[in-house]
């Protein structure tokens, strides 16, 4: 599962030096302040056209023929569960420009991880899992502390659930 786009980040970033080199040879203000509004806007694109075209690609919907039985929400990924055709999609946040489509017999492994603070293993840094498609394995995160408070053990319990849960319905998929 390809989870970040590094093409259309590679070519977005190819602009900041030109948009540099025309702000630090700005000649009066009001060039200045042209260029220092174009490159507010330039960053401000390069921070929340990731979340725009996830945001779009999520309510225009999947393909035609696709029957939307389950539907879980990650931190970073949507996945959309077809038991009738037995197909996974996958919308990413860091590669939101096409839902990608996986048949459930090419996922092979679904393996929990919980990230502990310590040796009580009562609070937690993050709850994520990896997935093992066609060989390949992704880490997919459920919840993460971020720069906030941490996971308490009752949350941790409760993610692995929820992943116990997604990990059950793909497999009776795949029996069925």
């Amino acid at each position: 599962m390809k989870q970040f786009n590094w093409k259309y980040y590679f070519v977005l970033l190819l602009f900041v030096p030109v948009l540099l080199k025309v702000f630090l040879e700005a000649e009066n203000h009001i060039t200045f302040l042209w260029t220092f509004i174009l490159f507010m806007g330039y960053l401000a694109w390069i921070l929340f056209s990731g979340i725009i075209f996830y945001k779009y690609n999520k309510k225009r919907g999947l393909r035609n023929g696709f029957c939307i039985n389950y539907e879980y929400e990650m931190l970073a990924i949507h996945f959309w569960i077809d038991t009738v055709n037995k197909e996974l999609a996958a919308l990413c946040l860091l590669n939101p420009f096409k839902v990608q489509y996986f048949h459930l017999d090419s996922i092979e492994k679904i393996e929990p991880v919980v990230s502990y603070t310590g040796r009580k293993k009562n609070y937690a840094y993050g709850v994520y899992f990896y997935i093992t498609i066609n060989g390949k394995r992704t880490s997919v995160g459920v919840a993460s502390s971020g720069r906030g408070c941490l996971i308490n053990i009752n949350y941790i319990n409760c993610y692995l659930e929820y992943i116990q849960n997604f990990k059950d319905v793909i497999w009776n998929a795949k029996l069925m």
